[in-house]
């Protein structure tokens, strides 16, 4: 009996390590193809991007990164920034969704985007801490940084 416990822990042990170490790919941090952020969504991935007119797109692609269109998505977005709250709204443009309106300026402050797969899906939200600089590793803006386990050490 006392062999078969030990058999069954080392088993129940072996096992959860795979577990672990596949469950570690899906924190790798993924870089988005335009140079944003991405985050996993219900059936996928978006990636949240700031234009350089600080818009924001967010565009949706499947498991294999592929786009797919917006479709019956909606996304609403809160900038927290020092000046205040502000709303951000968005409409289909192209494969993506883009906000009507630019981010406050500033830097340094958090993003709360909300995802929805319909209308009257449960809404999904994500944080985002949005900071501008470039880190000197990825050559991204730190918001979308993809240096693994590396953010604490960039300063924010």
């Amino acid at each position: 009996m006392k062999q078969l416990i030990h058999s069954t822990l080392a088993l129940l042990i072996l096992a959860s390590g795979v577990y672990a170490a596949e469950g570690h790919d899906h924190d790798k941090v993924i870089p988005g193809p335009k140079g944003g952020r991405i985050v996993e969504v219900e059936g996928g991935h978006a990636e949240f991007f700031v234009q350089p007119d600080k818009k924001v797109s967010i565009t949706f692609y499947d498991k294999d990164m592929k786009v797919v269109p917006a479709g019956e998505q909606v996304v609403a977005a809160i900038a927290e920034a020092p000046t205040g709250k502000v709303k951000l709204e968005f409409e289909e443009s192209g494969d993506s969704l883009v906000s009507t309106s630019a981010l406050p300026e500033g830097d340094g402050y958090r993003i709360v985007l909300q995802v929805k797969a319909n209308a009257q899906a449960k809404p999904q939200n994500l944080r985002i801490e949005y900071h501008t600089e470039v880190c000197g590793k990825c050559n991204r803006a730190e918001y979308a940084c993809i240096c693994e386990g590396e953010k604490d050490g960039h300063g924010h």
